[in-house]
């Protein structure tokens, strides 16, 4: 007798999802997926002209310590950030510095560039070597310390008139 008799409980759900699905016809799933509204997004700099890079490798600090300052300056005029970065109470501003003086360098005497119109269009920072030295503990023992190096790429390039 336990075979021929259905659960109630099991029975519900089922019905309740074919009256679920008769009730919407497929067209109006679609819609209401694309009804969804888009975020307005910022719009990119437009750029003309060379794009002039310069690259610092094996510096020894931690890329951690000069994304910190690279993300306060990244994306501004080369001069606001040159000005930005001797204000700058971090010893990594001195050596993020000296690489953006070198991109204007270079875009000023290697592509005649305007140097009133750079623009920082890409900073970034990479892992660069590491050091790997030990520290002695107690008992006869040693611990790793990791001592991290970076490499610092500039980009500047000059923006269009009017934006």
């Amino acid at each position: 007798m336990a075979n021929e008799q259905e659960d109630p409980i099991e029975k519900k759900p089922k019905a309740a999802k074919a009256k679920k699905a008769e009730a919407k016809p497929a067209a109006e799933k679609t819609v209401a997926t694309k009804a969804k509204k888009a975020r307005p997004r910022k719009a990119k700099p437009v750029f003309e002209g060379p794009e002039v890079r310069a690259i610092a490798k094996w510096i020894r600090t931690a890329p951690r310590k000069l994304r910190l300052v690279a993300d306060m300056v990244r994306g501004k005029k080369a001069s606001e950030a040159v000005t930005l970065l001797d204000f700058t109470n971090k010893r990594a501003a001195r050596t993020l510095n000296k690489v953006i003086k070198s991109a204007i360098a270079n875009a000023e005497n290697n592509h005649e560039l305007d140097t009133n119109k750079l623009w920082l269009s890409q900073l970034y920072v990479d892992q660069g070597p590491m050091f790997k030295r030990y520290l002695p503990k107690s008992r006869g023992r040693a611990t790793p310390v990791l001592k991290y190096g970076s490499h610092i790429t500039v980009v500047v390039r000059q923006r269009q008139e009017g934006i």
